[in-house]
């Protein structure tokens, strides 16, 4: 792992993913973190290539879980090391950080649900398809990118305006999930963009079944809403 005084120590694994977002919200390339039964526990974890941990750690905060191109994990009796690479660079992340901060601004006196809307809207009126671009600060710079971009600069706005979202990622594409009165639901910007400005919007499973919602522990016990929800 290395030096001992490099260690970071911490009393639970709670703390582990809230240092791991500060190392990412940082662009750290690695960490080091130590807690008595940290080994073992990850140990566990690594039977599954890690995926329940991060999956963890996406729902804590799946922005910085998004931008994230490769890590790596390393396991000694020291602790354990995480190595990161990301898709931006600092200089692009302080760029996205003014930009959701200035969209959020707007609708800052706003309902909960017109805060989504807002950057809903601000999206789908600012940003063409293309595919050349995954990065979500092309989706804020010049208005480009794929379903991922659409996907991290949608969580990136509503990180701003407090709002618990989730970065899903499949296989072929990338949407949200948002919580909103007590509630999950489903949220793809690509596909509004590309066609019904609201077909996906704010959708709940039984209107949202073109979409699978990942099979993890933690993503499967989240209350998931039935219907779309429905402004009153």
């Amino acid at each position: 792992v290395g030096n001992t005084a490099d260690i970071i120590y911490v009393s639970d694994e709670k703390e582990v993913r809230k240092e791991i977002i500060k190392a990412l919200k940082k662009h750290k390339n690695s960490i080091t973190l130590y807690y008595p039964g940290i080994v073992e526990r990850f140990m566990n974890y690594r039977n599954n290539a890690y995926s329940d941990f991060f999956e963890r750690l996406s729902i804590d905060n799946g922005y910085y879980m998004g931008i994230l191109s490769g890590y790596c994990v390393d396991i000694d009796e020291d602790g354990v090391t995480f190595q990161f690479n990301y898709l931006t660079t600092k200089k692009q992340e302080r760029y996205i950080c003014k930009t959701a901060k200035k969209i959020a601004k707007r609708y800052r006196k706003k309902s909960t649900y017109e805060k989504v809307k807002g950057a809903h809207d601000y999206l789908t009126a600012h940003m063409v398809y293309d595919d050349r671009y995954y990065n979500p600060y092309y989706a804020f710079k010049s208005g480009r990118g794929l379903c991922m971009s659409y996907a991290l600069a949608f969580q990136r706005i509503l990180q701003e305006m407090n709002i618990p979202c989730i970065y899903v990622k499949g296989e072929y594409h990338a949407w949200n999930m948002v919580k909103l009165k007590g509630r999950w639901y489903g949220v793809d910007v690509t596909w509004d963009d590309s066609g019904d400005t609201y077909r996906y919007f704010l959708k709940g499973t039984t209107d949202f079944t073109d979409h699978k919602r990942p099979a993890g522990i933690y993503v499967g016990k989240l209350r998931m809403a039935k219907k779309s929800f429905l402004r009153k």
